[in-house]
């Protein structure tokens, strides 16, 4: 996860709004859109530090229940 957040914090601290659909962001090969997508849809199954991490310093939210469907 620590490589992830790096990556995403690079990329807000560009200016630059958050990926949320795979393939828009690719850096170095790793899918930026492919990993939030990820956390947001398995965000139940994240320990609560990676859960605070994500909400608090990276501003990435739950995914609702209608884009878990």
């Amino acid at each position: 996860m620590r490589h992830w957040s790096f990556l995403v914090r690079l990329h807000l601290e560009a200016g630059r709004t958050l990926p949320m659909d795979p393939g828009i962001v690719v850096h170095q090969g790793e899918d930026t859109g492919r990993w939030l997508r990820a956390q947001r849809l398995g965000f139940d199954e994240l320990t609560t530090v990676q859960q605070r991490m994500c909400e608090h310093i990276l501003g990435i939210d739950p995914a609702g229940e209608d884009e878990k469907t």
